[in-house]
């Protein structure tokens, strides 16, 4: 079972589907990061607490979303 928390050794020779997964991995992360950031003001607004909530919630299950992408294509 591959590691959930960090990735094992980059292989070198993972071919197109690989780099589509590392791709959409990546590119999910960093909107995992903007919806936080997205979120924090929110919270920080004080009225929307419930919205910052379920952004945070969201922005959760696409980082892992984007992750198990990577393992299916990438198979790291």
């Amino acid at each position: 079972m591959p590691n959930l928390i960090w990735p094992r050794a980059l292989s070198p020779q993972i071919g197109p589907s690989g780099l589509i997964g590392r791709t959409i991995h990546w590119l999910g992360v960093a909107l995992a990061i903007l919806v936080l950031v997205t979120a924090l003001g929110f919270a920080v607004d004080g009225w929307s607490a419930p919205i910052a909530a379920g952004m945070t919630l969201a922005a959760i299950a696409v980082a892992l979303g984007a992750r198990g992408v990577r393992y299916l294509l990438a198979r790291e």
